[in-house]
C-alpha cells in the first residue's frame, strides 16, 4: 500500500499526509532503510504533513528543499518539517534510513514549547536544514536508529518510550553539532519568547491576520513579543510574519507554474497588484522576475 497523497488540484504540490512505512494504519512513527525502498529517492516535488528526517549513510545527488539546492553525499542528514516543499536525486542506490513522525508524537516528545524551539533543524528560517557528519561522527549515532529500527519491528511492550528515548538522545547529539548551538547557559525570557512566536508563524501565518492574535495565543501583550523579537532577532513581529508569507511565495513561484494572481489567493491576498509590489518590497524583484531567476529544479 502506498503512502496515502492528499489530491491537490492543478498546479499544487502533492502532499503526503500519512505512512505506511510501519504497517499499521494510524500513523504515529515510522522508520525504513533507504535501501529497501523502490519509490525512495522521490525525484518529484511534495510536502509531508508530519517531521521528516533522512540519515544518508551512503548516497550521492542533490536534495532541492524549498528553493535552494543541496548536496546529498555520505553522512548526510535532512531535517524537514511539516509543509517544507522538496524532492531529492540520487545516482546511486541510497543506503541508510528515513524517520517519520508526527506533530502528536513530536508534541509527547517535547510538550513545551520552549523545548520544541532548542532543535534549530526542525526551525525552517534559522538555516539548519542539513547536517554533513563526519565518519565518526555518523558511526557513533548509527546503533541509536538500528535501536529504534529493531523496537519499532519488534514491538515489545514499552516499545514507544525506547523510540522516543533514542530518538530524543539522537536529536540531542545533532543538536550539539548545530553552528549556531545554545550556550550552556540556555536561552532568556526574550528569546524563549521570540522562538515560540516563531513557531506559532510557523503553523498559522494563513490562519492570524494580525500580531495580536499572536499575542493573544502566547498570553502576552502584543508590545511584550514585539519588544521580544526586536530583542532577539532585531525585526519586528510583523516582519517575521511577512518573512514567512514571501518564503511560501517563493515555494510557488520557483517550483509550480500557477499564476500569480493564483499564488497571492493561495496566500490570503486579494489584490495582485499589491501582492507583486509587497513580493517587489521584500525581495528586490517582482514575482515574475523571480519565477525567471529560479527555473523548476527537478522535472
Amino acid at each position: 500500500m502506498p503512502e496515502a497523497l492528499l489530491s491537490a488540484r492543478s498546479g499544487e504540490f502533492p502532499t503526503f499526509e500519512t505512512s505506511d512505512f510501519a504497517g499499521e494504519g494510524s500513523f504515529y512513527f515510522d522508520l525504513v532503510r533507504l535501501e529497501d525502498r523502490d519509490d525512495i529517492p522521490r525525484g518529484f516535488l511534495h510536502r509531508h504533513n508530519y517531521y521528516h528526517l533522512l540519515w544518508m549513510t551512503r548516497a550521492s545527488g542533490t536534495h532541492t528543499l524549498d528553493f535552494a539546492h543541496f548536496d546529498v553525499r555520505d553522512h548526510a542528514v535532512f531535517f524537514l518539517s511539516p509543509g517544507q516543499v522538496h524532492a531529492w536525486t540520487s545516482s546511486l542506490k541510497p543506503h541508510g534510513y528515513v524517520l517519520n513522525f508526527s506533530t502528536d508524537f513530536f508534541a509527547r516528545m517535547f510538550p513545551r514549547a520552549d523545548d520544541v524551539a532548542k532543535l534549530p533543524f526542525f526551525q525552517p528560517a534559522r538555516g539548519n536544514s542539513v547536517l554533513y557528519l563526519t565518519q565518526a561522527q555518523h558511526d557513533d549515532m548509527l546503533p541509536l536508529l538500528r535501536e529504534m529500527e529493531c523496537e519499532a519491528r519488534d514491538r515489545r511492550p514499552g516499545f514507544p518510550d525506547v523510540v522516543r528515548s533514542c530518538l530524543l538522545i539522537l536529536l540531542t547529539r545533532l543538536r550539539r553539532l548545530c553552528p549556531d548551538n545554545e550556550p550552556a547557559s540556555g536561552v532568556g525570557p526574550h528569546q524563549a519568547l521570540a522562538r515560540r512566536f516563531a513557531i506559532l508563524v510557523e503553523t498559522h501565518y494563513l490562519r492570524f491576520g494580525t500580531i495580536g492574535q499572536y499575542a493573544e495565543a502566547l498570553c502576552v501583550s502584543e508590545r511584550q513579543l514585539n519588544d521580544a523579537v526586536k530583542r532577539t532577532v532585531a525585526r519586528t513581529a510583523s516582519q517575521m510574519v511577512q518573512e514567512r508569507v514571501v518564503l511560501e511565495a517563493k515555494r510557488w513561484l520557483s517550483n509550480t507554474e500557477t499564476g500569480i494572481a493564483e499564488i497571492a489567493f493561495r496566500l490570503n491576498i486579494e489584490d495582485p497588484a499589491y501582492f507583486a509590489r509587497f513580493f517587489k518590497k521584500q525581495t528586490g524583484l517582482t514575482p515574475g522576475d523571480f519565477r525567471r531567476k529560479h527555473c523548476r529544479p527537478l522535472d
